[in-house]
């Protein structure tokens, strides 16, 4: 046990893939959720989508990068993850209208594409790690 925690105190990576599952978790059951009491799929996906950019950012800022709260940095997460929201629904659209995938199904297949973009512009843009 002692070793899994040496590596998350070492690795930003690790973190940010705990942290982000954790959110991705969180934010999938939502969408379930909202989508069995008869919401839209795409109205669903943008409401949890705001919901795991506040939690995201706070979870990046205290538990990943370890930098304080402030605002031109959440500005900077706010953008990075508006343009990943674009690339979410054009995939999520892909992948229900075209592919025929179910829904959750067809958004668990873009948050797993969308997690990789999303680490490297948040470690460049927001947090300026190199």
């Amino acid at each position: 046990m002692q070793a899994i925690i040496k590596l998350f105190t070492k690795y930003k990576g690790l973190r940010f893939l705990f942290t982000g599952g954790l959110n991705t978790i969180i934010c999938l059951i939502l969408f379930a959720i909202l989508i069995n009491v008869g919401l839209n799929y795409l109205l669903a996906s943008t409401m949890v989508f705001i919901f795991g950019v506040i939690e995201g950012y706070l979870l990046s800022a205290v538990l990943v990068f370890r930098h304080k709260i402030k605002f031109r940095p959440l500005l900077r997460y706010s953008l990075v993850y508006i343009a990943s929201y674009i690339v979410n629904i054009m995939i999520l659209y892909t992948c229900v209208e075209f592919i025929h995938l179910s829904k959750v199904n067809g958004q668990i297949v873009t948050s797993l594409l969308i997690a990789a973009l999303n680490y490297a512009l948040v470690k460049k843009l927001v947090f300026k790690i190199n």
